[in-house]
C-alpha cells in the first residue's frame, strides 16, 4: 500500500481484505438475526394469541419458537459487539496505512520544502482528513451491505409466503438503497464539501485570532476580523442547514417507501369478498406470517435509514482523500553510482541557501583532505549553519562540489550522505529509549559500545544514575533533556556510525569547559573522523588545531 501513488477509497478498502471480512460477516449475522428476531417475534406473538383465542393454547408449542427468539437475540447482541471490535481493529490498521502513506509523501518531497508540510494548520487538517477517511467503511460501506443483506433475507421470507411480493420488495430496495441516497447526495454534495472546507478554515482563523488578538485590538482591526469570522460562521450554518434538510428529506422518503411497500403488500395479499364487502387474506396465506413479514419490513426500514446519511460521510471522505492526494510526491531520482570512502572534498564558489527565503552564505571556495579539521567562523547571520547544511546535502546550494576528484550533486544524494554524519543545531531526539536512539547510529552496537560512546560525550554517569539506565524512555523531541544533553546524545548517535566525514554545528553550545575538553579528546582519538568540519562560537582544543575559514 505504501507504494500506491495516490489514494482511493477502493484501494483503502482492499488494503487488508481479510481483516475486513470478519467485521462484515459478524455484522451481517447480527443484521439478519435482528430482522429474523423481529419477524419471528411477531409471528410468535400472533400465533400464541390466535391459539389462545381458538382454545388450543394448552397444546401450542411455546418452547421451540421461544428458544429460537432467545438464540436470535443472543446472536444479534454478540454479532454487534463482535462487529464493533473487529471493525475498529480494521480501522486501526487502516489508520496505520494512511499514516505510513503520508510519511512516504514527506520522504519523497524535496527536503528543502519540507517546512510546507510542517505548519500547524496543515498538520491539523491532516488529522481531520484521516479521521474522516477511516470512518468511511463503518459509515458508508457496512450499512449498505447490511441493508442489502436484510432485503435479501426478507425477499426469501416473502417468497415462501407468496412470490408475488418480490416485485414491490425489489422496487422498494432499489429506491431505498440506491435512488434515495443518490438524490440526497446530489442535493447536498456541494454543501458537504464546502462545509468541510469551511470548518478547517474557521479553525485556522480562530487559532490565528488568539495569537493576533492584541495586535488587532491595538490597530483597530478587531471589528473587521470579527465580521469576517461572523461571515464564515453564517456560511457554515447555511451549509449545515442544507445538509440537515437533505437528511430529513431522505428519511422522509425512506419512511414513505416503507409505508408504500407495506400497503402494496397488503393489497397483493388480500382480496375483497363480494358477499361481505370485506378485505380478507388470499387463500393459502396465514395471518401470523403476514404479521411477521410486516415487522420484518419495519426492521429493514431501520437498517436503510443510515444510508440517507451515508452521502455525508462519503463526501467528507472524498474531500479528505483529495486533500491528502495533494501531498503526493513522485520519488526523487537518486544519482547512480556508489561513492567510495571520501578522502577529498573541494567546493568552488559554493553557496548554501534556503528555498523559502533564498538567504544563505556568501559564495566561497574551500577544500578538505584526509585528516583535515576545518573551523567555520563568522559573525551571526553570516550563513555558517547554512553552508554546513549545504555541505551535508540538506539544503539547496549553488557552485561546484568535487568529491574524490569527481563532480557530485550533493543535495539529497543518499550515496553521498551515507559517507558523512551531520549534527545540526537542533538535533531530533525520538520518543524512545536512550538505547533505541543510539541504535539509530548503529543497529548492531553492543552494550559495551553504547556505554563507551556515552562516556565519550560525558553522558555515561548520568545514564547510570537513571533507574532504567539505557532503557529510560525519553519524551517527544527529548523535552525531558536539557539542550546540552540532547546535543550530546545526538552526537553519540553519530559517533556510532563511524562515518569518514563529520559535520558539527555548534557542538559545544551550553557545555562547561571540562565536558568540552572530554568531547575534544574523543574526537581526536577513539572517534576521530577522516575529515571534521565544525561551526562553533566557542573556542576548543579542536579549534586550536583546525584550519579556520572566515565567512
Amino acid at each position: 500500500m505504501n507504494n500506491v501513488p495516490k489514494l482511493s477509497l477502493k484501494r483503502l478498502l482492499l488494503a487488508n481484505p481479510w481483516g475486513f471480512i470478519i467485521p462484515v460477516v459478524t455484522g451481517m449475522a447480527a443484521t439478519l438475526a435482528g430482522v429474523a428476531l423481529l419477524g419471528l417475534s411477531g409471528w410468535f406473538i400472533s400465533a400464541a394469541g390466535l391459539a389462545t383465542a381458538m382454545g388450543v393454547g394448552m397444546v401450542f408449542n411455546y418452547l421451540t419458537p421461544g428458544a429460537i427468539v432467545r438464540g436470535l437475540s443472543i446472536l444479534r447482541t454478540a454479532g454487534r459487539y463482535g462487529e464493533q471490535v473487529t471493525a475498529h481493529n480494521h480501522l486501526f490498521g487502516l489508520l496505520r496505512i494512511l499514516r505510513l502513506w503520508v510519511w512516504d509523501q514527506r520522504v519523497a518531497k524535496d527536503a528543502a520544502n519540507l517546512h510546507e508540510q510542517s505548519r500547524g494548520d496543515l498538520l491539523q487538517r491532516l488529522v481531520n482528513d484521516l479521521d474522516q477517511i477511516i470512518r468511511w467503511p463503518l459509515v458508508v460501506f457496512l450499512p449498505w451491505i447490511y441493508a442489502l443483506s436484510a432485503y435479501l433475507a426478507v425477499s426469501i421470507f416473502a417468497y415462501f409466503i407468496t412470490p408475488v411480493l418480490l416485485w414491490p420488495i425489489a422496487i422498494a430496495a432499489l429506491l431505498q438503497i440506491l435512488v434515495v441516497p443518490y438524490v440526497c447526495g446530489r442535493f447536498a454534495s456541494h454543501a458537504v464539501h464546502v462545509g468541510l472546507i469551511l470548518g478547517v478554515h474557521r479553525r485556522s482563523r480562530f487559532v490565528s485570532l488568539f495569537s493576533a488578538l492584541i495586535t488587532l485590538t491595538i490597530r483597530g482591526h478587531w471589528k473587521d476580523y470579527a465580521q469576517r469570522l461572523g461571515e464564515l460562521d453564517e456560511r457554515q450554518r447555511r451549509m449545515e442547514i442544507r445538509i440537515q434538510q437533505a437528511i430529513s428529506l431522505g428519511r422522509l422518503l425512506s419512511y414513505g417507501v416503507t409505508i408504500l411497500l407495506i400497503a402494496s403488500s397488503f393489497f397483493l395479499l388480500s382480496e375483497r369478498n363480494p358477499e361481505t364487502n370485506h378485505w380478507t387474506l388470499i387463500a393459502g396465506v396465514q395471518g401470523t406470517w403476514v404479521v411477521g413479514y410486516v415487522l420484518s419490513l419495519l426492521a429493514v426500514n431501520e437498517l436503510v435509514l443510515p444510508l440517507v446519511q451515508s452521502f455525508v460521510a462519503q463526501g467528507q471522505s472524498q474531500v479528505g482523500l483529495r486533500r491528502l492526494n495533494q501531498l503526493h510526491q513522485d520519488a526523487q531520482a537518486q544519482p547512480e553510482g556508489k561513492i567510495d570512502r571520501i578522502q577529498q572534498m573541494v567546493f568552488k564558489h559554493w553557496r548554501g541557501f534556503h528555498a523559502s527565503s533564498g538567504m544563505g552564505n556568501t559564495a566561497i571556495d574551500l577544500s578538505a583532505n584526509l585528516g583535515d579539521t576545518l573551523w567555520l567562523r563568522g559573525a551571526s547571520g553570516s550563513g555558517k549553519s547554512t553552508l554546513l547544511a549545504a555541505i551535508a546535502g540538506d539544503c539547496l546550494s549553488s557552485g561546484e562540489a568535487i568529491i574524490n576528484n569527481e563532480k557530485c550533486d550533493l543535495y539529497s544524494n543518499q550515496n553521498y550522505q551515507a559517507q558523512l554524519s551531520y549534527l545540526p543545531q537542533s538535533p531530533y531526539i525520538f520518543q524512545q529509549s536512550i538505547a533505541a536512539n543510539l541504535y539509530l547510529g548503529n543497529p548492531n552496537a553492543s552494550d559495551e559500545q553504547l556505554w563507551a560512546v556515552l562516556d565519550a560525550v560525558c553522558l555515561a554517569d548520568w545514564v547510570k544514575s537513571l533507574p532504567n539506565g539505557l532503557e529510560t524512555l525519553l519524551s517527544s523531541q527529548g523535552r525531558n533533556l536539557s539542550g546540552g544533553q540532547r546535543k550530546r546524545l545526538a552526537l553519540a548517535r553519530l559517533l556510532l556510525r563511524e562515518a569518514p566525514v563529520l559535520l558539527l554545528d555548534e557542538p559545544f553550545d551550553g557545555l562547561d569547559k571540562a565536558t568540552i575538553e572530554r568531547i575534544c579528546h574523543s574526537l581526536q582519538n577513539d572517534y576521530k573522523p577522516d575529515i571534521l568540519i565544525l561551526v562553533s562560537h566557542v573556542g576548543s582544543r579542536i579549534g586550536d588545531n583546525a584550519r579556520v575559514i572566515e565567512l
